[in-house]
């Protein structure tokens, strides 16, 4: 399913990529835990039926890669979010409340981060392996939301 470049210990793959980030961030990932979401969630302009699925259910994210393509698959209950692209290219998404989205996704070091437009809103997703565990830290007009996973 993915492709694992083989590097030299300490070397960095093209734009200064770890290598470590193509191993670590594959995989299914089950959540664990949630902090601050109840902050952000007036921004994104849920509706009220879907803040309720949402604090029914927990997400769970799948990422994977062939060749230069992602994929990032998001589950909360029964929405699922499916996303395959390119790092660098903008494309076109739809978020789990049913916005259109345009995203984009740059790999920073050993951090994937996604910007998602949806109108005037602009959501800031980084997602990072930091002891064993995958934080993804939610972003929007300064305020933050982090949701830690546990890999599968």
């Amino acid at each position: 399913m993915h492709t694992v470049p083989v590097v030299s210990h300490g070397a960095r793959l093209p734009g200064g990529v770890s290598p470590y980030l193509f191993c670590c961030c594959f995989g299914t990932f089950l959540y664990t835990t949630l902090y601050n979401m109840h902050f952000i969630v007036p921004f994104l302009r849920v509706p009220e039926n879907l803040r309720e699925i949402a604090r029914k259910n927990q997400p769970n994210m799948e990422i994977s890669n062939s060749g230069d393509s992602w994929t990032i698959k998001t589950v909360v209950g029964e929405k699922v979010k499916d996303s395959t692209f390119k790092i660098g290219e903008e494309f076109d998404s739809v978020s789990l409340t049913g916005q259109p989205l345009k995203c984009t996704v740059a790999l920073n070091g050993e951090e994937m981060t996604e910007t998602q437009k949806a109108g005037d809103i602009v959501v800031t997703i980084t997602r990072k392996v930091e002891n064993g565990q995958l934080l993804s830290t939610m972003t929007i007009n300064g305020v933050s939301a982090v949701i830690k996973f546990q890999k599968a």
